[in-house]
């Protein structure tokens, strides 16, 4: 089974770099933004939910690593909704050279069969318009349309 190891502080800055542009380029391929505006967004999303860093309660980000070589293959961060008794799966990222092999799917596995020990009772996701390989791995797990948002660029 996949493992899940906490990032280090190094790490944590790396990985902080990358989230704000790359998310910064989702919402700019998904949404009317200037990469500039998307930037500012995911810059202040990101401050705000990391504002005490790896410390931060509530937030959880760890390395996917693969069982057999323990190789980095991703990350995945979620944090927890108390008052909802929910996880939310934030960002899950599996590196380019290891997709479409399972990883993916087995991580959601573990970190479902983590949070149901931990008492949680569900897990919600967003997933961008464009990305439907991840919609088609969250249909296959289970996960259910919540909501949907739509949008006719003029």
């Amino acid at each position: 089974m996949i493992h899940l190891i906490p990032l280090t502080e190094q790490e944590f800055q790396e990985y902080l770099a990358f989230m704000i542009s790359d998310y910064a380029n989702e919402i700019t391929n998904n949404f009317n933004l200037t990469f500039q505006s998307a930037k500012e967004e995911s810059e202040m999303m990101m401050n705000d939910l990391w504002k005490d860093g790896l410390l931060t309660e509530g937030q959880y980000l760890y390395n996917i690593l693969d069982p057999k070589t323990h190789e980095k293959v991703g990350i995945v961060w979620y944090g927890l909704v108390p008052d909802l008794n929910q996880a939310y799966v934030y960002h899950i990222f599996i590196d380019a050279i290891y997709r479409r092999k399972g990883y993916g799917k087995r991580t959601l596995e573990k970190l479902q069969s983590v949070l149901k020990q931990r008492g949680i009772a569900s897990i919600g996701l967003s997933v961008f318009g464009k990305n439907e390989a991840a919609y088609q791995l969250y249909k296959k797990l289970g996960y259910k349309n919540t909501r949907l948002s739509m949008e006719l660029v003029l």
